[in-house]
């Protein structure tokens, strides 16, 4: 797994469990178990069109599928790292 923090921060993580916690508004990224944890923020017009697009689906459902998609492809964007 490969997370991005912002522009300036790559880290690798070939061997690592990642658990994720979906919240309004962001997720909760956490890489086990080097105990690393980032911030994905949901951006909130981007959120309203998937919303729009897709209504019978839930806020959580549509962020899920966005962390499951990232997490199938190796990659996460993340906002911040939480230290």
């Amino acid at each position: 797994m490969i997370i991005a923090v912002g522009d300036k921060k790559v880290y690798k993580f070939p061997n690592s469990t990642i658990a994720c916690e979906v919240h309004n508004g962001y997720t909760e990224v956490l890489v086990m178990p080097e105990r690393r944890r980032f911030v994905v923020r949901h951006k909130p017009d981007h959120m309203r069109h998937l919303q729009e697009s897709h209504p019978h689906r839930t806020y959580h459902w549509i962020a899920t599928t966005i962390v499951v998609n990232d997490l199938r492809n190796g990659f996460i964007q993340a906002d911040e790292e939480i230290i």
